[in-house]
């Protein structure tokens, strides 16, 4: 397992022989049956969540790590200035999420990311 740190969280990197590269992030299996896990797909900048049994038996140390791709993933945690989405109010690590290609934050399963607050907040004042 690759680990990688930063700041106040960290995660653990491995490779899946069908999912390809996943993040594995503690902050992120909140809410989450003991028998689930919630996992990060590099490759479809996205979290999905898994029965633990099943996809845990192939989980792999990865060998080779796309840096800009766990850069991608440890800014978008970063750069959230709330832990829960402002527009539906569920809690960032208790939700499924992709990274935004556009602002580089989390994008809720309710659609909102970073590119919807800013312009609410633009037209509130």
């Amino acid at each position: 397992m690759t680990a990688v740190s930063a700041d106040s969280f960290s995660f653990q990197v491995y490779t899946h022989p069908k999912l390809g590269v996943v993040i594995y992030d503690p902050v992120a299996q909140m809410g989450l049956a003991r028998e689930q896990m919630r996992l990060f797909k590099v490759k479809t900048m996205g979290a999905s969540t898994f029965l633990r049994a099943i996809v845990s038996k192939d989980l792999h140390e990865a060998a080779e790590v796309a840096p800009e791709a766990v850069e991608a993933y440890r800014a978008a945690r970063a750069s959230r200035r709330k832990p829960y989405c402002e527009h539906c109010r569920r809690h960032y690590g208790s939700v499924d999420f992709s990274v935004c290609p556009d602002c580089s934050s989390i994008r809720c399963t309710c659609g909102t990311c970073s590119c919807a607050s800013s312009s609410r907040r633009r037209k509130a004042a």
